[in-house]
């Protein structure tokens, strides 16, 4: 069946733009996926503690190999990246926070980078080792911060970021929604998120 990983990065909870939008895209797509199955991982709700180098360790290791006190570091992590390899299409919600990710999400990111599962090196270099997904990042940003929307665009670290984590493993078919201005007034936040619908839409019809 047809799966999509839905992640919530927001620790903000009824007013967060971005689970409002993440939620419209889960709805859509259900709409046209009716058989597809939506794994939930919550970020905000439920922050994936920062790996310890103990726990980073222990999630190189290969299973079999694992003592107890390894396999149980490295639990969540493998978790976490059977979700998201079991995954055709990759949700993002993922509100701008100090120009980047909020840590929950760079949580999830140090966790599901994997040597020899997501990626690795050889004598051509780094080489990504995930394929065959979608990925779609929904973001809402106080400010205006795409190209030509003003002079903050060189502070937006956060599309750079998410674009080249998912690069690094492999994965080239990535998608952003952005709701900017959402801190200017509600006029133009009411705007910026129905236009973010319409763009959900249009990629969905893609």
């Amino acid at each position: 069946m047809p799966t999509l990983l839905h992640i919530d990065s927001s620790p903000r909870l009824e007013e967060s733009v971005t689970r409002s939008l993440s939620a419209y895209f889960v709805q859509r797509w259900c709409e046209r996926v009716p058989a597809g199955i939506v794994v939930r991982r919550d970020l905000g709700l439920s922050p994936p503690p920062h790996p310890d180098a103990f726990t980073l360790e222990a999630a190189a290791v290969i299973e079999a190999a694992r003592d107890a006190r390894q396999q149980a570091a490295a639990a969540l992590s493998d978790r976490l990246l059977e979700e998201l390899e079991a995954a055709d299409v990759v949700l993002v919600g993922a509100p701008m926070y100090n120009f980047s990710v909020t840590s929950g999400l760079k949580a999830w990111f140090d966790l599901v980078s994997r040597p020899g599962r997501t990626f690795r090196y050889g004598p051509n270099g780094q080489e990504g080792l995930l394929s065959g997904k979608m990925v779609v990042a929904v973001t809402a940003r106080g400010g205006f911060y795409r190209q030509g929307a003003g002079n903050t665009t060189g502070e937006d670290l956060q599309e750079a970021q998410i674009d080249s984590f998912f690069r690094f493993m492999g994965l080239d078919d990535i998608h952003f929604v952005h709701a900017e201005g959402q801190a200017i007034d509600a006029a133009t936040a009411a705007a910026q998120q129905a236009q973010a619908r319409t763009e959900i839409d249009r990629l969905l019809a893609a």
